[in-house]
């Protein structure tokens, strides 16, 4: 099957480049820059085109004879937005997904899977959740065949979330953490969201279904960097940071070009994330693995 990722040369992307790949499938990457698809090891036999979802003007003819398109794109700066830029949740979540959704169709695509998220909410008052809530109208409304996975915290090697603790840590006698209450999470391992696609992709009673995707456990906080401090072989003291606090530290940096962290940022940093992955079980026969086994695959001490 001819699949187009859109955004497959980020994060997510590029995990599932490859678990289509290995599942015989040819695969093509829309990237606004498609010479950096080349170097990406996962994407080894991938093609790639250039386009940018929030641009329809440049994705005009590109999906012809595409069976399946998938829809991982996300905000360059990823997760913190910048307005006066146009790089917000809303641009390429909903309006990028709109706008692949609107040529998938001219152009004959027959399945759209789109790449949302915990907690999706078209009536929240988060941006995130607002814009990807909205993306899922959109694509149950679309006509094509869909489905929608919704991961919790994902992880892996080329994550900009856990791999900024790692980096803190070997560093640093102090982790901070963002909040005082316990932040609960399912952190995910990268492989098994791109199987899940994999899965989805490849089969014929797989459409018209949410699935939600998380680990096995329940962690705080707290906990996730622990167990990421174990897989080192470091001891470090975790100190929380009031999150009240560490938006007002952050606050001047939203004047910069390229802010690495905004208050929006630290309050998306802090939220829950919890799935139930029932139907993911049922159906995709997925079963992602612990935090710990996840962590040991990439990281050393």
């Amino acid at each position: 099957m001819k699949v187009l990722i859109a955004g497959g040369s980020g994060f997510l992307g590029r995990y599932i480049g490859r678990a289509l790949l290995d599942r015989g499938h040819q695969v093509t990457v829309l990237s606004r820059n498609p010479a950096r698809v080349g170097p990406i090891a996962q994407l080894t036999g991938a093609d790639a085109v250039a386009g940018d979802v929030t641009r329809p003007e440049t994705l005009d003819g590109l999906l012809e004879g595409f069976e399946c398109v998938v829809g991982a794109a996300q905000l360059p700066n990823y997760p913190v937005e910048v307005p006066r830029k146009g790089l917000t949740f809303d641009a390429y979540d909903r309006h990028g997904t709109e706008n692949l959704l609107a040529e998938a169709r001219r152009a004959g695509v027959r399945r759209f899977v789109y790449i949302s998220g915990a907690g999706a909410d078209p009536r929240s008052d988060k941006t995130w959740y607002r814009a990807k809530g909205r993306a899922e109208g959109a694509v149950r409304a679309s006509g094509l065949a869909w489905a929608i996975l919704r991961p919790s915290w994902a992880y892996g090697p080329e994550d900009k979330s856990l791999n900024k603790f790692v980096t803190i840590a070997r560093f640093s006698p102090v982790v901070p953490r963002i909040g005082l209450h316990d932040q609960r999470i399912q952190p995910v391992f990268v492989g098994d969201v791109a199987a899940a696609v994999g899965e989805v992709a490849g089969r014929d009673d797989t459409w018209e279904r949410d699935y939600e995707i998380g680990g096995p456990e329940t962690l705080t906080m707290d906990e996730v960097i622990r167990t990421m401090l174990e897989t080192l072989g470091k001891r470090r003291l975790v100190v929380p940071v009031p999150k009240a606090l560490a938006k007002l530290g952050v606050a001047p940096l939203v004047l910069l070009p390229k802010p690495p962290m905004t208050p929006g940022g630290i309050e998306f940093a802090a939220q829950d994330g919890l799935v139930d992955d029932s139907e993911l079980r049922k159906t995709l026969g997925v079963t992602p693995i612990d935090l710990r086994t996840g962590l040991r695959r990439y990281l050393r001490g």
